[in-house]
């Protein structure tokens, strides 16, 4: 069998501990057997360059508008083809919490305390 895929409609109504719980959004579900975390990050991070590398192969004139009219002085077609050419970052739940919390030691102030087990916010 080739690659299985749903893609459709998701509606969620359990209780939420972020203040901006989306309770409908469309998804994207690949059926991966036999995978571990590693082989799901694997295909996400996959399936991401392709939808970069196709957008630039088929919407350059759409990148150009958006890069010529953007308040920011990056450009936006050489930042996504590098995301397609380097490996994404990766860190485990531990790591970011550390990050965060050196963040934290360095003056930035969040409105919700950086702890081990505590959910990410927005602002994190």
């Amino acid at each position: 069998m080739s690659n299985v895929y749903t893609f459709g409609p998701t509606f969620r109504a359990e209780v939420s501990h972020t203040p901006r719980h989306m309770s409908e959004f469309w998804m994207i579900e690949p059926e991966l057997a036999f995978a571990d975390l590693y082989d799901t990050i694997d295909c996400a991070e996959e399936y991401i360059r392709f939808c970069i590398a196709y957008v630039l192969e088929n919407n350059m004139a759409d990148l150009l508008y958006f890069q010529n009219n953007a308040k920011t002085k990056t450009d936006l077609i050489e930042y996504l083809q590098g995301l397609i050419k380097e490996p994404f970052a990766r860190c485990s739940y531990t790591e970011a919490v550390a990050i965060l919390q050196q963040c934290e030691q360095r003056g930035v102030e969040f409105e919700n305390k950086v702890e081990w087990g505590e959910d990410f916010f927005s602002e994190h």
